[in-house]
């Protein structure tokens, strides 16, 4: 008989065995289900009675699991998967599939054409207004700025948002999506083969009073590159006060977090990494010698990871005050491990210490300035209202049109005039769309039953008071309109 176990197979046994010590309770006393115990019996049976005297009961349960994984691929998944996730709440497993989908999310990485788009006011169309920086597919296949986006895979776009036009062009990586453009009175198509495009995770607006905002969505190979990019932005428009958004911030890369840090947190510590072996544990400075800026961040439960990280730091220095709610309190680091095979297992293999010498894994930051958000459903008695008896169709002119121009641009389908009460072409392309997406018959004509649909999809929308970014620019000098 074959007693050999493969390398991996040994490696899972391995996990398995540290994973029943990890879960036996302090008193010692391993707990374990009917079945195990019935296959523990068996194997110190088997190994005090068979003809073959050599087998421990170690040997004998490692020869069970080794049958029973071996050339069972789903099997060993869920066994790795499964040891994993028991050590605690980040450590995973990915097959190799799965690996390429978290640095896709990881890195805001999306399958699109590269192109940037947008809708003019005024158009019934999206138009192609850029390309992405590294990404020549759609400019080599013949798409040119200025080109309305007609149709998507043969659908029509008019009068569609650029966010539902957008959503009709990405798709699955190395497909192919044919897009069909008006460009001088033509209609021309040209298939594209979709692309890896990465999502920008920094963004950046000058608010009144002259004080800047920049929000950092996550922390990507490209963030701390594009945080010094909006940065300086705000050098040029002599902004020396900045709010940073941190808010829904989940983390990403401790390093990205850094870099940023090394821009805005005065000279000192940033943050102490600590591994369970000592020779990997490194402390992260920075040499900002002047303070240049005034800063502001905002936190909320969501704030995790490395994005704690930086908001830490800039807690500890004094750099800036935290406005919002208490973060969500990650402070443990995964190290990525690749096998041969493509699959990747991260584990947890350190922790962060900040500034000042704080741990906050499980206790989070509590801001300096508590402010929560309110959020509330939209009350129908602030918008026009409808008569839910008139049927409007493309020329009338009623209150009803006024109606449903409001509650379709809330809900993304319409991006016109709202004030108006005459039915154009623009409302009639919406009301197809939220007919069509509502399984309402999709002919473009507001009656009765649109009405109804209208008013229970807009009384479900939520809106957001943000008092947290009120707070915040308040605190900088702004002056807030009640």
């Amino acid at each position: 008989m074959n007693r050999k176990i493969t390398a991996a197979l040994l490696a899972a046994l391995m996990l398995l065995t540290s994973t029943a010590a990890i879960a036996a309770p302090e008193d010692d006393e391993k707990q374990y289900s009917g079945e195990y115990t019935a296959f523990e019996q068996i194997s110190d049976y088997v190994s005090k009675a068979f003809i073959d005297d050599t087998y421990t009961t170690e040997d004998v349960m490692a020869q069970g699991l080794s049958k029973l994984l071996e050339n069972n691929e789903p099997v060993l998944v869920d066994l790795l998967k499964a040891t994993l996730e028991s050590m605690d709440d980040y450590s995973e497993f990915y097959t190799a599939e799965e690996y390429k989908e978290y640095q896709d999310q990881l890195n805001n990485t999306f399958y699109g054409i590269g192109i940037t788009m947008e809708k003019k006011e005024d158009s019934d169309y999206v138009e192609v207004t850029g390309f992405t920086e590294g990404n020549d597919n759609a400019q080599n296949a013949g798409l040119l700025v200025g080109d309305l986006i007609y149709k998507v895979d043969g659908e029509y776009m008019t009068g569609l948002t650029t966010r539902a036009v957008r959503d009709k062009v990405v798709g699955e990586e190395g497909t192919t999506v044919e897009i069909t453009v008006l460009r001088g009175g033509e209609e021309l198509t040209f298939p594209i083969k979709r692309v890896a495009v990465s999502n920008a995770t920094v963004s950046s607006a000058i608010l009144e009073g002259n004080i800047g905002y920049i929000r950092i969505t996550s922390f990507t190979f490209d963030t701390a590159g594009d945080f010094v990019y909006n940065l300086e932005t705000m050098r040029e428009n002599n902004v020396k006060k900045i709010i940073l958004d941190l808010r829904d911030n989940g983390g990403g890369y401790v390093d990205s977090a850094i870099d940023v840090a090394e821009e805005i947190v005065p000279k000192g510590k940033i943050v102490d990494v600590k591994f369970r072996n000592k020779e990997y544990d490194a402390t992260y400075t920075s040499q900002l010698s002047k303070k240049e800026f005034d800063f502001v961040v905002l936190v909320n439960e969501y704030t995790a990871s490395a994005a704690e990280i930086l908001a830490s730091a800039m807690q500890d220095s004094k750099a800036a005050k935290l406005v919002g709610t208490k973060t969500y309190g990650k402070a443990v680091i995964q190290n990525l491990y690749p096998l041969q095979n493509g699959s990747v297992f991260k584990l947890t293999a350190g922790q962060y210490i900040t500034r000042n010498g704080r741990e906050i894994n499980k206790i989070g930051l509590e801001p300096d300035v508590y402010v929560e958000n309110v959020t509330q459903n939209v009350d129908l008695d602030d918008y026009t209202p409808f008569d839910l008896t008139t049927r409007n169709a493309l020329g009338s002119s009623h209150n009803n049109v006024k109606a449903a121009k409001e509650r379709l641009k809330l809900l993304g389908y319409y991006d016109g005039d709202t004030e108006s009460p005459l039915f154009d072409m623009k409302l009639k392309d919406a009301l197809r769309t939220f007919q069509l997406v509502n399984d309402i018959f999709s002919y473009g004509v507001l009656d009765v039953p649109t009405q109804e649909t209208l008013d229970s999809e807009f009384s479900k929308i939520e809106i957001m008071t943000d008092h947290q970014l009120d707070k915040a620019y308040e605190l900088l000098g702004g002056k807030n309109s009640k």
